[in-house]
């Protein structure tokens, strides 16, 4: 079944509603119950959990392998070619187990040698078993057919549940291993569902894929997945890393304000990316310019939507903290303040890098410049993090995005690619762009009620 046929504006969207929906499910929702666990479990079981995620992120990653930009890519090229699809979804399938595989025994191994993880062995394996989902979760197939809202409703529905559990199970401090554990299973049944929907949505047909071609695919898109590792050396890594130099307690408060920025940024802005990906794909596989033309005409809602947000959260960011951590999370209202514009500086990396420099296959560059920011983040966030504690581990990353982004508009500056256009950003433009979005608003709302 093919992608049905809508106009580019309802599409994209319908698929930006749709993705933030997912991210207010997945964040904002279990968000909710943070002003009763936090209270409960205290800032040093707190830090805990949040250096457990952090730890589980690079088994995550290692079997994502950055298959939600290159198997969304692929399979927008072939959104129309139902046996082409079948191909490329039993690829990505069995290429996850075998890293799901290859990431347990590292895991296992990692479970008694690491002095922080042999002492919580329980409380890692609880959150190590969400990397199950990863396998079976085809989120890159509803991107890559622009067709996302088909899981957003049951992701919605399993994270309240969800939720509403984690409320109900967590009386106690003692009761702080049973949150991983919770957020585990509620993601294994996300996973569960949107895989058996998409082989029915899409009829697709699983195919056996032999050894040789497994390994063919992981070394075609090796370059994209080592991007996807040193990005997260300097935005995971300075969790860990601030673990080992510090105590639970100021992991507790970096990442309590950390939280409240992803919160930002997967409920804005990573739809907007996910969304925009194959929308602005189809446009460079038009042509470079229309590709560059596109990018051009989003940048200023982008911009001007993160840094609006940014300014909210710096001036509530007191509130914030006190209403969803309580008293005892005070320290990370300066977190939150100095991070506050990581969104607004992500979202136009997003613009230069992922946006553009990936849908023109500068995957090399794109690559170089994120190691080149890895290594620089790493140093900050080391001595940062060890002088200033929590406060030196969110100044480490708003730098080291600074620095990302920046040489990422330098180099495309120089490859003649000028996505930054002051036209775009005048009242004119964008009040004609975004009327057919305020009257499809407007007409959803008069639908509704009647």
């Amino acid at each position: 079944m093919s992608a049905r046929k809508t106009s580019p504006v309802k599409n994209l969207a319908r698929n930006f509603f749709s993705l933030s929906l997912v991210q207010f499910a997945n964040n904002f929702l279990p968000l909710l119950a943070v002003p009763i666990i936090a209270r409960i479990i205290g800032p040093d079981k707190f830090g805990v959990i949040n250096f457990a995620g952090a730890i589980v992120t690079y088994f995550s990653l290692l079997i994502n392998y950055g298959f939600d930009l290159t198997a969304t890519r692929a399979i927008a090229a072939n959104s129309e070619d139902e046996e082409e699809r079948s191909r490329i979804f039993s690829k990505i399938l069995f290429a996850k187990a075998l890293l799901l595989l290859l990431s347990a025994g590292i895991f296992v191994i990692t479970l008694f040698y690491i002095p922080q993880m042999a002492s919580e062995k329980k409380l890692f394996i609880y959150t190590y078993l969400a990397c199950f989902s990863m396998v079976i979760t085809p989120n890159w197939l509803y991107q890559g057919m622009q067709e996302l809202h088909q899981m957003a409703i049951f992701n919605f529905i399993a994270k309240l549940l969800f939720t509403i559990s984690l409320i109900f199970f967590i009386r106690q401090q003692e009761d702080y291993i049973l949150q991983p554990l919770l957020t585990s299973l509620s993601q294994i049944v996300v996973g569960i569902g949107s895989f058996l929907w998409a082989i029915k949505r899409y009829k697709i047909k699983i195919q056996p894929i032999a050894i040789p071609n497994i390994f063919k695919l992981l070394w075609t898109e090796k370059m994209i997945f080592f991007s996807m590792i040193v990005v997260t050396l300097y935005t995971t890594t300075n969790t860990i890393i601030l673990g080992l130099v510090q105590t639970n307690k100021d992991v507790a408060f970096y990442t309590a304000g950390w939280k409240l920025i992803m919160i930002l940024q997967t409920f804005v802005s990573l739809p907007l990316r996910l969304s925009l990906f194959p929308f602005i794909g189809e446009s460079f596989g038009k042509g470079k310019q229309e590709g560059v033309s596109k990018v051009k005409q989003l940048a200023p809602f982008i911009t001007i939507f993160t840094l609006i947000a940014g300014i909210g959260i710096w001036v509530l960011a007191p509130w914030l903290i006190l209403a969803l951590y309580g008293p005892q999370f005070s320290e990370a209202t300066v977190v939150l303040r100095i991070l506050c514009f990581v969104p607004l500086i992500l979202a136009l990396g997003d613009l230069f890098g992922i946006q553009t420099m990936i849908n023109l296959k500068m995957d090399k560059p794109f690559f170089r410049i994120t190691l080149m920011g890895a290594a620089t983040g790493l140093v900050l966030n080391y001595f940062l993090s060890r002088e200033m504690g929590a406060t030196g581990t969110a100044w480490a990353w708003l730098i080291t995005e600074l620095i990302i982004t920046t040489t990422m508009w330098i180099f495309l500056y120089f490859q003649q690619i000028h996505l930054i256009d002051l036209n775009y950003f005048k009242y004119k433009y964008l009040s004609d762009v975004a009327r057919p979005f305020v009257y499809m608003l407007k007409q959803k709302v008069i639908k509704s009620s009647t």
